[in-house]
């Protein structure tokens, strides 16, 4: 595939990995039979939802079948398919039908979910397209989130992630 300005899948569509465990719907109906195992091993955040536990190999606390799926409300399928790639890569490495609005999304998502791993491999290609990762936690009144110092004049280009911790 070629890396084009938009997302590399055009519409949603169900995703069936053989052996699955878990089974994600996301609010467009689109369902996702994955395993499990990259979620709790990846991610804290989502060792405390599937588990209860913060640390990665005890089993689900909760079976998520195709009748019962856990619900995805913070990321769209479009999204999701592209974060899922990155663990299900048709080519372990290649990932240049990635564009770099793809690994802004898939960085967005990783930071939201806490996959450090994959932040730093999202971070790693951004900069080879040459944008930098400014990443902070916005102020109490949420102002002035981005100001001079926190830019890295390296790269050419910015992505800002922005933690709140309130609404804005």
């Amino acid at each position: 595939m070629q890396a084009t300005t938009e997302s590399f899948t055009s519409v949603p569509e169900d995703l069936i990995i053989r052996g699955a465990d878990i089974v994600f719907i996301t609010d467009d109906g689109a369902k996702f039979h994955v395993h499990a195992y990259f979620f709790t091993r990846e991610s804290v955040y989502w060792q405390q939802k599937l588990t209860g536990h913060n640390e990665p190999h005890h089993p689900l606390s909760k079976r998520y079948t195709p009748n019962d799926p856990y619900i995805i409300q913070d990321v769209d399928s479009r999204d999701l398919r592209k974060f899922l790639r990155v663990f299900y890569n048709t080519q372990y490495g290649d990932y240049s039908f990635f564009s770099k609005f793809d690994w802004i999304d898939i960085l967005s998502i990783a930071h939201k979910w806490e996959f450090p791993q994959v932040k730093t491999l999202s971070k790693r290609y951004l900069g080879t397209m040459g944008y930098g990762v400014v990443e902070r936690t916005c102020g109490v009144h949420c102002t002035r989130i981005v100001d001079d110092e926190m830019i890295d004049r390296s790269y050419p280009n910015q992505v800002y992630l922005i933690s709140c911790g309130h609404e804005i």
